[in-house]
């Protein structure tokens, strides 16, 4: 049996095992998650103290956002329902729309709000709207909340500017705009299917728990007969999104240097949006509606309770999704749907679904499928970039289940059985999954191939170059700004273009000489061209590593390369196409650096703007590498390539005297020797 044979069985069995446990025998899922987490990681031959780690890795992760969101959303929908704000928008939307009707309102309501907020943030928001109206309405819960989460789910998937779906324009060189257009063409008809449609028929088959823990939490202030107005309930709802829709638009309009962009990033994050409309809250529905401060205390202190098991059992989910991806599962998906030879689209539609099921995580599926499908889709021809980021985030959302963050958060909210979400939200993102398909081919009929597309390939080649953007390539920490400029404009009307550029040596895509950091070292117009031209071994280190020292290293294939190239976390989260510096990024270690020297290797590259641990004592890793004449290819942007032998070429510009420049380059995969 072959190892990525072993790695789905145990997978499988972990996930049946998780339903098994909860549903039949009653154990809190908290504690199975756990209990599961640990076997798995140590059956897939993960070492006991990693299988610890990546746990408590999971959990912090997941946690470090939700947790966060959850309290804050549930202290403002609590202030929403005893001030009555709840009330009064549930009951326009029903006067609006007839009660037959509101479910569809919902739908609508959570794709728009949905937009520029993360699922978690838009669920929190909407979800006391949710419970507000079946309580008035006598409407099932379940008819009213999966079209909410259907409409937030396929927005989170399929349209910019959602971070996974971002990397995925990103990764196929998509345009941003048309793709937008698209996702809604394709986005609109899959909500609806998976929710009110859906909804309407599932409900009745569903019965909840008379008494909901936070249901109950978002039900007080229904008698009050001085309800807020509708205009000041809704703007204090949707003032986070509108935040955050500042924050897009000034990341699009504005200089990375502008003192109002910065001020509109910090206001637009989630967290700071959700707390801002929170303190905002205090006044439009709580002192504005005569409420004490001992009053607003009690009711923020009152809703957080509930949450304590649902935020456990999330961060647990977080952490089995983690171990997943650890054990190498994830991986074994891909292998498997490689073997295929499907359509691009088909290609990257079933890679992003196998990752998904396997890892539960969207995101991860999204980015890792761009990852591996982009440098295919590349070379063949008729191939519209643009539906292949709605194939890819189409299949991110298939089959959610129990290795889902998302899957918890839903089933606590609503206080479902482990069957009951598995019949409910499984079955409605399964929809999402293939309606999104359905659609996205259908629209390939109409658009496929008839798009211009920049092409990044001749003859098998791939651009591994990060695109010099002042509004998106990050610069390391105190070097200088990159400036762009034009002295001459023909869109102006002048009779020609003329552009002056001002940037740092070691902007973007770049090569390290020997000068770098070893005195009398050669400049970069001194580089040779024979360690720049030549066979080149990719190789993946995974997202939770950092350090890439000799002992991690030493687990990979890199021996007998004499080009090494590492993608890293750095890929995986696109942040060779964020304008933030990320002082996180995976560094090489002094000892793997000695390791590839003594090996002989003659170019290393990576995936961020420098292969030093980010304050370091010593740049030790630079003294050795550039001290034995090996060039560092810092900056690369391997989205397009997954691990494997490439050849490569990579030229830097040829700058007299100087210690570093920018590069070009690109690679091409090796042909397998008969």
């Amino acid at each position: 049996m072959s190892p990525n044979t072993q790695l789905l069985l145990l997978a499988f069995g972990a996930v049946v095992a998780l339903i098994v446990l909860i549903a039949r025998f009653k154990l809190h899922p908290f504690v199975v998650l756990i209990l599961v987490s640990l076997a798995l990681g140590t059956a897939a031959g993960m070492p006991v103290g990693n299988v610890v780690k990546a746990f408590q890795d999971g959990v912090g992760g997941v946690l470090g956002f939700i947790a966060i969101v959850v309290a804050l959303g549930t202290m403002l929908g609590k202030l929403m329902a005893e001030s009555g704000g709840a009330t009064r928008i549930a009951t326009t939307l029903i006067a609006l729309f007839g009660e037959r009707r509101v479910h569809w309102a919902i739908m609508f309501v959570a794709f728009i709000v949905g937009i520029p907020v993360f699922f978690q943030v838009g669920f929190v928001l909407l979800v006391p709207l949710v419970f507000t109206i079946a309580r008035r309405t006598g409407m099932s819960l379940v008819k009213i909340g999966i079209p909410l989460v259907a409409g937030l789910s396929v927005v989170h998937g399929m349209v910019p500017p959602h971070p996974a779906a971002m990397l995925a324009v990103g990764a196929y060189q998509a345009d941003v705009g048309r793709t937008i257009a698209y996702a809604l063409l394709v986005g609109l008809p899959t909500a609806a299917l998976a929710g009110p449609i859906f909804a309407s028929w599932i409900a009745p088959r569903i019965t909840l728990p008379a008494e909901n823990p936070m249901a109950e939490q978002f039900g007080g202030g229904v008698s009050r007969d001085n309800m807020p107005g509708f205009g000041i309930s809704l703007f204090t709802v949707l003032l986070p999104v509108l935040l955050m829709l500042c924050a897009s638009a000034a990341a699009v309009a504005l200089d990375p240097a502008s003192p109002v962009r910065a001020g509109l990033d910090f206001v637009g994050g989630p967290i700071v949006a959700l707390l801002l409309a929170l303190l905002f809250s205090f006044w439009s529905l709580g002192y504005r509606q005569h409420f004490t401060r001992d009053q607003i205390l009690k009711f923020a202190n009152d809703c957080l309770g509930p949450t304590a098991t649902i935020l456990l059992v999330i961060g647990a989910g977080g952490g089995f999704n983690r171990v997943l991806i650890e054990s190498g599962v994830g991986k074994a998906i891909a292998d498997v749907a490689l073997g295929s030879h499907a359509s691009p689209l088909l290609l990257a539609w079933t890679v992003a679904a196998l990752i998904r099921v396997a890892t539960g995580s969207a995101t991860v599926a999204m980015t890792t499928a761009a990852g591996i499908v982009a440098p295919i889709s590349a070379v063949t021809p008729g191939t519209s970039a643009e539906l292949l980021v709605l194939a890819t985030g189409a299949g991110s959302l298939m089959l959610s289940h129990v290795n889902d963050s998302g899957f918890w958060l839903i089933k606590e909210f609503f206080n479902m059985t482990v069957p009951q979400t598995l019949k409910t939200w499984t079955v409605a993102e399964t929809i999402i999954g293939v309606a999104g398909l359905g659609f996205t081919l259908l629209l390939s009929l109409v658009v496929s191939g008839c798009s211009p597309r920049v092409q990044s390939t001749a003859e098998g080649w791939i651009d591994v170059t990060a695109t010099l953007d002042p509004a998106k390539t990050p610069v390391y920490q105190g070097d200088a700004p990159m400036k762009f400029d034009f002295l001459k404009d023909m869109r102006n009307g002048d009779i020609l273009t003329l552009s002056v550029y001002s940037m740092g040596a070691h902007s973007g895509t770049h090569i390290d000489a020997p000068m770098h950091f070893v005195a009398h070292g050669a400049p970069i117009d001194q580089v040779a061209l024979d360690p720049l031209i030549g066979a080149a071994r990719v190789i993946d280190i995974p997202d939770s590593v950092q350090a890439i020292d000799a002992a991690e290293l030493n687990q990979h294939d890199w021996k007998g390369a004499k080009r090494v190239l590492f993608r890293t976390r750095s890929t995986v989260r696109g942040w060779m196409d964020e304008p933030s510096f990320h002082k996180d990024f995976a560094y090489i270690a002094p000892d793997a650096a000695q390791l590839l020297a003594d090996a002989g290797v003659v170019l290393v590259g990576v995936d961020y703007i420098s292969a030093e641990q980010f304050g370091a004592p010593a740049p030790r890793t630079h003294q050795i590498l550039l001290g034995r004449g090996i060039p560092i290819v810092e900056g690369l942007d391997l989205r397009p390539v997954q691990a494997g032998d490439y050849d490569l070429i990579v030229l830097p510009l040829k700058v007299r005297g100087h210690e570093g420049a920018p590069a070009r380059a690109i690679v091409r995969k090796k042909a397998l020797k008969a």
